[in-house]
């Protein structure tokens, strides 16, 4: 891997990482000293701002990557081994 994709791929990560980070807001958000309309306004940012940062990440690091990170991240896979983890993601791919 040359020095521009594996900048481009540790940009990917990171743009992937912040989103999942912007997914905790709405847990958050609802204990701040803020009024109903600016809460609301604020999860709804970041939750859309999330789902565009995972995309672009996606569109850096590339399918597989993605795929195998949603896998990872998937509550029904927790308690299986990590190469069952991978085969099904593989499986779930047309």
């Amino acid at each position: 891997m040359n020095p521009k994709q594996k900048l481009l791929y540790r940009t990917g990560l990171t743009f992937i990482i912040v989103s999942l980070t912007l997914w905790l807001t709405p847990f958050i958000v609802p204990f701040l000293p803020l009024d109903t309309k600016t809460k609301t306004g604020v999860i709804s940012v970041a939750l859309v701002v999330s789902e565009i940062c995972f995309w672009i990440g996606v569109l850096l690091v590339g399918k597989e990557v993605a795929k195998r990170i949603r896998g990872y991240l998937n509550p029904k896979n927790w308690r299986k081994q990590p190469s069952a983890t991978i085969k099904e993601t593989e499986k779930e791919s047309p």
